[in-house]
C-alpha cells in the first residue's frame, strides 16, 4: 500500500486529496467526505487510519479537503459556499476514478460530509453507494445543535461575561465559521426532498445509540434507494479530542467493510492499480502563493508538512517560517490559523513551512498522539530535519517558530538548544518541560481547592474528563497527602533550575520570545506564583495576556488578535537583524506582564 498526496481542481477551488492506494484494486474506491470544524479536527485522524484499512483490503480510498477548508484554497467568506462542497464530493468521485482506474466510486460522509454526499448524489452523481454516518435529514436539525454547542462553549471560557462583538457576522463554533450566507443555506437544505436517484445502495449508520432519523429513511426509500439500517458504534469516540487516542471501532469498520465488500461481487476480478498523478505537488493557491506537500525521512518513516512560498521571484529566502502541530490538530493550526498565517507571509515573500510532527495528521507513526508523544524528546530532532529541508531548498538560513500548546512546547525546546531559531510565539503553552505528573497535580490541586467550580463538574457530568484521569488525580493526591505535610509547602510545577538555564540560553543566543496566554492557562499562573517569569533585564522575551476566549483562542476577536500579534512579530524579528525592541504599544485586548 502507498499513499499519494495531491491538489485537484474543483470549480473556483484547489483541494488537497489524500490517496491510498493499494497494489491490487477490487475495482472499486471509496470517497471519504470530512465532517465541519471541530469535528474534522477530531476525527482526522481516525479516519485517515480507516481509510488505509480500507485500502489494505483492495479499496483505493481519497480523502480531501472542502473547499475553504483545511489546506485546500479559499475560505469561510467565500460565495455560494455550500454548492461548492456539494460539487466538490463529484469531483472528488471523478477524481479518484481518473487517477486510479476504478469501476465504481463508494462515497462514505461523516456528519455534514455525509448531507453533503447525500445531497450531491440527490443532484445527479453517479455513485453506486452510499454510506451515511450521522446524517440528518436537513440543515436546520444540524445548525440546532451548532448553536447549542455554540452557546455552551461560550459560557464556558467566557465563564459568565459578555465577550467582545464578533468581527465578522455569520456563526462561529469552536472556532470555526460559518459565514451569515453559508448559515443561511445551510438552513434551506432539505435532504427529505430528494430526486429519484437509480437504486443506489446506502448504508445509515447511527451516532452510536441515537436513532436513525426517520425523515431521512422515509426519504432514501422513497427516492429509491436501498437503505441499510446499522449502529455506527464509536461515534462519540471518533469525535474525542485529537490528543486522546482512541481505537475505530472494530465493530463500525467491519460493517462498512462488509458493506463494501458486498457491492464489489458482481465487479471483475481485481486488477493491479493504475496510477495517473503528475510528477510534482505544486499547487498554485492564488496569484502570490504556491504550496507544495513535503514528505522528510525520518527513522524509516515520513514526516508530511506544506511548504507554502511565493509565486514570484527567488526560491532563495534567508527566513523561514515554522508552524507547529497544536496538540493533536493537524498542521493547519487551530482554527486553520496556521495556514491563513503561512499563506499571507508566503505572498509577502517568506516561506514557511507547516509541519505534522510524527503520529500527528498525515505524518507516519501511532494511528493517534497521545500527551506524552506530543511531548517527547525527539520533537526537536523532528523539527531540526524540516528546518534542514528549508535549508537544502531554500537556504533558509534563520527561522521563526510559531506554537500552540505541544506546539509551543516543542519550540520552545527547540530554540534553547539551536541558535538558527531567532524567534518564537509561544502560544498557551501548558509546559516547558515534560512532566507527566504535572496535569494530575494541576487537577488533584483544583479538585482539593475548587470543588466549587461549576465548569469542573460540567465537564465531569458530560464525560469530558475520562475516569482514567479521575484514577490518576485520585493517585497524585492521596500520594501528596501520605508524603508531602503542610511543612513541605506546595509542590513546585516549574523546574526552577532548568528554567533559569533556558533563560540564560535564550539571552545567550539572543532569540526573541513572545509567551501569549489566555485567562486561565495554568502555566502562567504557575510562572508568577513559582517566581519564574522572564529576566526583568531581557527586552527580548515578553508575556502577554489576551483575555478570555479559549485554550485555542476559539472566539474570532481572539483569532485576529493571535494573527496580528503573530504579524508584529515576526515583522519585528526580522527587521534590521537584531536590533529589536519590546512592544511599545501593545494591540486591543493585550495587556503586557512584567
Amino acid at each position: 500500500m502507498t499513499a499519494h498526496h495531491h491538489w485537484f481542481r474543483s470549480g473556483n477551488h484547489s483541494l488537497l486529496a489524500h490517496v491510498d492506494l493499494p497494489l491490487q484494486s477490487a475495482g472499486s474506491g471509496v470517497v471519504i467526505v470530512p465532517p465541519f470544524g471541530w469535528d474534522d479536527i477530531c476525527s482526522y485522524r481516525p479516519l485517515r487510519s480507516l481509510a488505509r484499512n480500507l485500502a489494505s483490503k483492495g479499496f483505493p480510498t481519497l480523502r480531501f479537503d472542502l473547499p475553504g477548508t483545511g489546506d485546500s484554497s479559499g475560505s469561510a467568506l467565500d460565495q455560494k459556499l455550500i454548492s461548492a462542497w456539494i460539487q466538490s464530493v463529484q469531483d472528488a468521485v471523478a477524481e479518484l476514478k481518473a487517477v486510479t482506474g476504478v469501476q465504481s466510486v463508494s462515497i462514505l460522509g461523516v456528519r455534514l460530509g455525509a448531507m453533503l454526499a447525500l445531497a450531491s448524489a440527490s443532484a445527479g452523481m453517479q455513485a453506486d453507494n452510499l454510506i451515511l454516518w450521522g446524517a440528518s435529514a436537513n440543515g436546520s436539525a444540524f445548525l440546532r445543535e451548532l448553536r447549542a454547542f455554540r452557546n455552551l462553549e461560550v459560557s464556558e471560557y467566557a465563564e459568565g461575561e459578555v465577550p467582545p462583538p464578533q468581527p465578522i457576522d455569520g456563526l462561529e463554533v469552536a472556532g470555526f465559521l460559518l459565514s451569515r450566507e453559508t448559515e443561511s443555506t445551510l438552513e434551506a437544505l432539505k435532504l427529505q426532498n430528494l430526486a429519484s436517484m437509480t437504486n443506489p445502495r446506502v448504508l445509515l449508520l447511527s451516532r452510536d445509540n441515537f436513532p436513525h432519523d426517520k425523515m431521512l429513511v422515509q426519504a432514501l426509500e422513497k427516492a429509491g434507494c436501498q437503505v441499510t439500517l446499522k449502529p455506527g458504534t464509536g461515534y462519540q469516540n471518533l469525535m474525542a479530542a485529537p490528543h486522546e487516542p482512541i481505537p475505530f471501532s472494530q465493530d463500525t469498520e467491519s460493517t462498512i467493510v462488509d458493506f463494501l465488500q458486498a457491492a464489489t461481487a458482481d465487479l471483475t476480478a481485481a486488477a493491479p492499480i493504475r496510477e495517473k498523478f503528475r510528477e510534482d505537488r505544486l499547487c498554485r493557491i492564488d496569484e502570490g502563493v504556491i504550496e507544495t506537500v513535503c514528505s522528510q525521512p525520518y527513522k524509516g518513516e515520513s514526516l508530511f508538512s506544506i511548504l507554502a512560498q511565493p509565486a514570484t521571484g527567488s526560491r532563495s529566502a534567508e527566513w523561514g517560517l515554522l508552524f507547529m502541530n497544536a496538540g493533536g490538530v493537524r498542521h493547519i493550526g487551530p482554527n486553520r490559523m496556521w495556514v491563513d498565517a503561512a499563506r499571507r507571509w508566503a505572498a509577502r515573500g517568506v516561506p514557511s513551512m507547516r509541519v505534522d510532527f510524527h503520529r500527528v495528521g498525515e505524518s507516519d507513526g501511532e494511528q493517534q498522539a497521545s500527551i506524552a508523544s506530543l511531548h517527547a524528546d525527539d520533537l526537536v530532532e523532528q523539527l531540526s530535519v524540516v528546518m534542514d529541508s528549508m535549508n537544502s531548498q531554500l537556504n533558509c538560513q534563520r527561522f521563526i517558530a510559531v506554537g500552540l500548546c505541544s506546539g509551543a512546547f516543542a519550540a520552545f525546546q527547540s530554540l534553547i538548544r539551536n541558535p538558527q531559531i531567532r524567534g518564537a510565539v509561544l502560544l498557551n503553552p501548558r509546559l516547558f518541560f515534560w512532566d507527566p505528573e504535572i496535569e494530575p497535580r494541576r487537577l488533584a490541586r483544583r479538585v482539593g481547592t475548587g470543588l466549587g467550580d461549576a465548569s469542573y463538574w460540567r465537564r465531569l457530568v458530560r464525560g469530558e474528563i475520562q475516569p482514567e484521569r479521575i484514577k490518576e488525580v485520585a493517585r497524585v493526591a492521596l500520594t501528596r497527602l501520605l508524603h508531602s505535610g503542610p511543612a513541605n509547602g506546595r509542590q513546585q510545577q516549574i523546574q526552577a533550575q532548568a528554567m533559569a538555564r533556558a533563560w540564560d540560553q535564550v539571552k545567550r543566543f539572543q532569540t526573541r520570545v513572545t509567551l501569549v496566554f489566555a485567562d486561565g492557562e495554568p502555566l502562567i499562573q504557575e510562572m508568577v506564583d513559582e517566581k519564574q517569569m522572564p529576566p526583568p533585564n531581557n527586552s527580548r522575551i515578553q508575556c502577554v495576556r489576551v483575555g478570555k476566549t479559549g485554550h485555542t483562542f476559539r472566539a474570532l476577536w481572539a483569532q485576529q488578535l493571535v494573527q496580528d500579534l503573530i504579524d508584529r512579530e515576526i515583522n519585528t524579528t526580522m527587521q534590521n537583524g537584531e536590533k529589536v525592541e519590546l512592544l511599545s504599544k501593545s494591540p486591543e485586548g493585550v495587556s503586557l506582564l512584567a
